[in-house]
């Protein structure tokens, strides 16, 4: 069974039994999948060890590939809702701590497992959603990702970005996404899941996203970098990164040579941004004010010591 559903293409759906029938064949109303299924009801076969009564919410994983259709590992479920994360029912994932297991799906439609599929790279994991307005978080990132990509190796780097919004960020709606910001998908994969299966990453990994109009979202913004053995080695607590201080933590976490100054600006920069509510404008501005101040008072001992000397020497000379 893991061999067919890898194979086949695959979407996150939400759906409720209108009636069960024989042989595990249902009347399913389907919430739609944007660009790829409009809400309707349909007759699928649902692969589920629940048993289902009508009005059971389902989550699942919609194979078109079948006659009827076929709702693989579906599950009791009900609609994805953003809010705060709840840590008293997951592992946490923090610094030194294993990816958890998660099974979530490519803008291809493929399947994957968030702890095992990208073993033996390193990782740039961060959270994001097709309909932010806020040109400052998402977008934002998606358009520093577009550079980071260029400068690893597909080989040994992988770029993960996931969604805060399944029910919208169907693959489809990730694959005109991804064409948005020159995706690269050799390196760079964007990621969406049923709402159960995104629901619990974003608990795992602490994002908080808090619902503000039919299409927006408030929400946290954390980078994390992860080992090639699947651990998380540094966690950056904001959106506002360097591109460049992101590709030599990246680099360092692999092994490989990398830029010490731009990993020391990384640190630094995320921390000010941090200190100013995530606005890297701010905090850049603010981190070359402080620097001009240091220089600024450097120089200044610097030509009153000059000056003391030459005074002195004048004074013996005199």
């Amino acid at each position: 069974m893991i061999a067919l559903v890898l194979a086949a293409l695959l979407a996150p759906l939400h759906g409720t039994v209108i009636a069960p029938g024989a042989h595990g064949v249902a009347i399913v109303r389907a919430d739609p999948i944007t660009l790829e299924l409009p809400a309707g009801t349909y007759r699928m076969r649902v692969e589920s060890s629940a048993k289902l009564t009508p009005g059971t919410g389902l989550d699942g994983l919609l194979d078109r590939s079948t006659t009827p259709w076929t709702l693989r590992d579906a599950i009791p479920a009900a609609p994805f809702a953003p809010g705060l994360p709840q840590p008293g029912r997951v592992n946490i994932v923090d610094i030194g701590k294993p990816l958890p297991h998660a099974q979530l799906v490519t803008q291809a439609g493929k399947l994957v497992d968030l702890a095992r599929t990208y073993r033996g790279k390193t990782l740039l994991i961060s959270f994001a959603f097709t309909r932010c307005k806020d040109k400052d978080v998402c977008p934002a990132i998606s358009a520093k990702f577009t550079e980071v990509q260029r400068e690893l190796d597909p080989h040994r780097f992988a770029i993960l970005e996931i969604t805060l919004d399944p029910p919208y960020d169907s693959p489809a709606v990730l694959r005109a996404y991804g064409a948005k910001y020159e995706q690269d998908p050799r390196v760079w994969t964007l990621l969406t899941g049923t709402g159960t299966a995104v629901s619990r990453v974003l608990d795992e990994f602490g994002i908080n996203s808090l619902q503000v109009s039919s299409d927006d979202f408030i929400h946290g913004d954390r980078l994390f970098v992860v080992t090639p053995t699947g651990r998380v080695a540094y966690v950056v607590d904001t959106a506002g990164w360097d591109p460049s201080g992101v590709v030599a933590e990246a680099r360092s976490v692999a092994g490989m040579a990398s830029n010490p100054l731009e990993r020391f600006k990384l640190s630094l920069i995320a921390s000010v941004v941090a200190l100013c509510g995530g606005s890297q404008f701010a905090g850049i501005v603010l981190l070359e004010l402080t620097l001009f101040f240091i220089i600024l008072i450097v120089v200044t001992i610097s030509l009153w010591i000059v000056a003391r000397v030459l005074w002195g020497a004048k004074a013996e000379g005199g």
